[in-house]
């Protein structure tokens, strides 16, 4: 049997032996299982019964489990357990993993975990790092790192590395960095620098400069995203305003922070949270998704108030009522489409400066192109279904709705993101149901509009 499939098959027994308080054969389950399985089912269990689990892991495993469980699962656990679980948690788990959950808790919760932590200088880390707000490099940054100088050997960093270096600490040995009296940063070598370098050989010759790749604390996870792609790093220095090492950041942080956003993106581009991806709650999930229901609610009231406006067209041309859900499709779908692709841009750093105008200028094009496509196609079919009854210019106007809808539809897909990034708004948020709303009334306008004026041809 797959072991990742194991405790999601024992679900049902592990149910049971909590309900019957077998706790000798759960902690035997607990000892033989991954705890990368148990996050995978941990939203089954309800609230008590993770918090038993989480007591009878061994210690090892209760520590792996708390690092990969969402920031939700984490706080409710340390306001759960009891000091004597807590403070082994505190004193292993790494700093950016605590300052994460921190960051959600009230001074005084986190006063009271600061003062389980033995450790000082751990204190010292934690208190750095909660100085600069969350999505920052600071907040999500290593400062526990190994000190090394330029003048030191091969065999010599080799030596210290072996005898400093905890299990815990791997992400030391992907990227090392060499500083000068000051504490400021010199250059970086790695661990293959290092085995492939003479033994006597200074780190002054071996290291690499790291210009271009130094961090600010205080910059956004999003940047230091794009710089970790644009030169494929495994870590990176973080530094401040006069270049001395505050602490590194690891390709693992950023692997987890561009996951975590591109859910959000997801999520808030449809007009909900991405917490609803676990949550189990359909009340809860209601109330996610009803603010921009609300809003697309209100407009299609709106658009119901223009249709009416228009009844005597409608009455003449009752025609006119069979196209309107397509051309409202159509603009909405091929809006959505330009809006995905400037978030993407915006967020991988692609768009900037002079080439925001350029891309809206293109998506209105492309918008332009697609709609005198499928305007001429949808002309073609309402002449072939109505030809008879009504006269060309039906088919104009609905020919000419179509590419009026959809080139503005692109246009205001491109447009809606970029000005939200400009107002410093998240561009993803909510902008497939505002740009599928505006397009709906901007269509339906155009649309009867056009048909007012075939009445006076006809």
């Amino acid at each position: 049997m797959d072991a990742f499939h194991s405790i999601a098959l024992l679900y049902p027994e592990i149910k049971e032996l909590l309900r019957d308080r077998n706790y000798t054969l759960l902690k035997q389950v607990m000892r033989d299982s991954n705890p990368i399985e148990f996050a995978d089912c941990w939203k089954r269990f309800d609230e008590d019964e993770r918090l038993q689990i989480f007591r009878l892991l061994p210690a090892r495993s209760a520590l792996k489990l708390f690092e990969i469980l969402d920031i939700g699962d984490q706080q409710y656990l340390l306001s759960r357990l009891g000091e004597e679980s807590i403070t082994p948690l505190l004193e292993n788990v790494s700093s950016p993993e605590l300052v994460k959950v921190f960051h959600k808790m009230s001074p005084r919760q986190v006063n009271k975990m600061k003062s389980l932590i033995k450790r000082q200088e751990a204190v010292s880390h934690i208190n750095l790092m909660m100085k600069f707000p969350e999505r920052t490099v600071g907040s999500l940054m290593h400062p526990e790192f190994v000190k090394l100088e330029p003048r030191m050997t091969a065999r010599q960093v080799l030596q210290l590395m072996q005898a400093i270096v905890k299990p815990g600490q791997k992400e030391h040995l992907y990227g090392l960095f060499v500083t000068d009296g000051e504490g400021k940063v010199l250059g970086s070598i790695t661990l293959q620098d290092l085995l492939a370098a003479p033994e006597d050989e200074t780190l002054a010759v071996i290291m690499s400069s790291v210009e271009g790749i130094k961090l600010t604390p205080d910059g956004g996870q999003d940047a230091a995203a794009r710089l970790f792609s644009k030169y494929n790093l495994t870590t990176a220095p973080v530094v401040d305003t006069e270049g001395r090492l505050l602490g590194i950041l690891t390709a693992k942080d950023i692997i987890s922070v561009v996951r975590q956003e591109a859910t959000e993106d997801i999520a808030k581009m449809v007009g909900t949270r991405a917490v609803e991806i676990d949550e189990r709650s359909v009340f809860r999930i209601v109330g996610f998704r009803m603010p921009w229901l609300v809003v697309t609610l209100v407009a299609g009231v709106f658009i119901s108030v223009i249709i009416r406006a228009f009844e005597p067209v409608l009455s003449r041309i009752i025609a006119l009522a069979s196209f309107s859900p397509i051309l409202a499709g159509m603009g909405g779908n091929v809006g959505s489409q330009s809006a995905t692709i400037v978030v993407r841009s915006l967020a991988l750093g692609q768009i900037n400066g002079h080439r925001k105008g350029r891309t809206i200028f293109r998506e209105m094009r492309v918008g332009f192109l697609l709609g005198l496509i499928y305007g001429v196609l949808i002309g073609i079919i309402a002449y072939v279904i109505y030809g008879d009854r009504y006269h060309l210019v039906f088919s104009v106007v609905v020919g000419v709705s179509m590419c009026v809808s959809m080139t503005t539809a692109a246009t205001m897909g491109a447009i809606g993101p970029i000005v939200l990034d400009r107002m410093g708004a998240d561009p993803a948020t909510a902008t497939a149901p505002m740009i599928t709303t505006l397009t709906d009334i901007l269509t339906i306008l155009t649309y009867f509009s056009l048909a007012t004026l075939l009445l006076m041809a006809l």
